[in-house]
C-alpha cells in the first residue's frame, strides 16, 4: 500500500462518516493532503514513543498526543469549512 493511500485510510478511519469528503479534499487539495500527512507522521511517532522505554518517553508521548489533537482539530475545521461552504466555493460533497 502506498504512503498516500495509507494516509487517506488513516484519516478516513480517524474521522468516520466523512469518507467522501475526506477523499475529495485529499485528492483535490495539496494543503489538505499535507495536513493529513503531518497527522499520519504524528500518529506514527506517537506509536513509536508509546513503545519506548527511554527516559523522555512520557514527555514525548504527551507532546505527540497534544500535536495529534491539534492536527485533528485542524482537519475537522478544514472539513467543516468544505462541508458548509456556499455553492460554488465548497466541494459540494455532502455525506
Amino acid at each position: 500500500m502506498s504512503r498516500e493511500l495509507d494516509t487517506l485510510k488513516l484519516i478516513q478511519s480517524s474521522f468516520p462518516g466523512r469518507d467522501q469528503l475526506v477523499e475529495h479534499a485529499f485528492h483535490e487539495s495539496r494543503p489538505f493532503r499535507d495536513l493529513c500527512e503531518d497527522y499520519r507522521r504524528c500518529v506514527a511517532a506517537l506509536h513509536r514513543w508509546k513503545k519506548s522505554t527511554a527516559a523522555e518517553g512520557n514527555h514525548r508521548r504527551q507532546e505527540y498526543t497534544d500535536l495529534m489533537m491539534e492536527l485533528g482539530r485542524e482537519i475537522e475545521t478544514w472539513m467543516e469549512a468544505m462541508d458548509i461552504a456556499p455553492s460554488g466555493r465548497g466541494t459540494g460533497v455532502r455525506q
